[in-house]
């Protein structure tokens, strides 16, 4: 038989669980969560096209901002909206303002896709892009982290590749 007698009188120790805090308040890292509606579902594999082809030109612009950690265009099942998913460090009005200056061409041309698109191109209404996005992005979603009290300039620093 496989069972055994168990002294139920043994006391066994548990560890302590680490302690975790779930607070974001002392979080460095911002994120976007950006739902871009499009004016015609039929258009998302143009625009997934459009995106696949500027991968270049945007990692590029990713890797040179230094304050970038991800950022990903995830069309919707559905088709009728586009997600843009980014973890950054600093403030979104900035990260915005740089998108305009490293990749108004690109943010240029998705939104010729979104209903309620901000007046194009970009890089003449950097205000009004701006505004867009601050309507469009569903800023109560955290960013969960790993390293929550790093930015990316520091987590580059630390792995010597800054």
């Amino acid at each position: 038989m496989f069972l055994r007698e168990i002294d139920v009188h043994t006391v066994v120790p548990v560890p302590a669980a680490p302690s975790v805090s779930l607070s974001l308040e002392n979080q460095v890292q911002s994120g976007l969560n950006l739902i871009m509606p499009l004016k015609n579902p039929a258009q998302m594999p143009a625009l997934m096209a459009a995106i696949t082809a500027a991968k270049p030109v945007v990692y590029q612009a990713l890797t040179a901002l230094h304050y970038i950690h991800f950022a990903r265009f995830l069309p919707m099942p559905d088709g009728t909206s586009l997600l843009v998913v980014t973890s950054y460090d600093g403030d979104l009005d900035s990260y915005i303002m740089d998108f305009v200056a490293v990749l108004g061409d690109v943010f240029t041309e998705i939104l010729t896709y979104m209903r309620d698109a901000s007046p194009l191109p970009v890089t003449a209404y950097p205000v009004e892009f701006v505004r867009y996005v601050q309507n469009h992005n569903v800023a109560r979603a955290g960013v969960w982290s790993a390293y929550p009290d790093l930015t990316l300039i520091d987590i580059l620093t630390a792995a010597g590749a800054a």
